[in-house]
């Protein structure tokens, strides 16, 4: 159960992250203290549900992109990509799918 925990605690922080808020900014927004979600988020302690969903809102994800599935990146991080991509003018966004679509060719080729 902790490797689970752990890797939920994962998931919040890389969303986090790629939103480019803090912990404070999370745990503010989610309602709870900040050092509570930073155990969270190391898969220290474990949320209730209620907590749980606010956090979820706090990220702006559904509470099931927070859970491991089988797939390598979950719809949470599509999801948040696109809102990052959104923000920027469409030359802008061209460039960094191209940017993305380069560096996925090379990571593959140097397996």
């Amino acid at each position: 159960m902790e490797k689970l925990y752990a890797e939920i605690g994962g998931r919040m922080r890389g969303l986090r992250k790629a939103l480019r808020l803090t912990q404070a900014q999370i745990s503010e927004l989610a309602g709870i203290d900040a050092s509570f979600y930073g155990q969270i988020e190391r898969g220290a302690n474990i949320p209730s549900l209620k907590t749980f969903l606010a956090i979820a809102s706090a990220l702006k994800v559904d509470p099931a992109d927070l859970l491991p599935s089988s797939r390598s990146l979950s719809p949470a991080y599509h999801k948040t990509l696109g809102r990052l991509l959104e923000e920027l003018p469409q030359e802008k966004q061209r460039f960094i799918l191209g940017m993305v679509k380069d560096m996925a060719e090379e990571l593959k080729a140097s397996k």
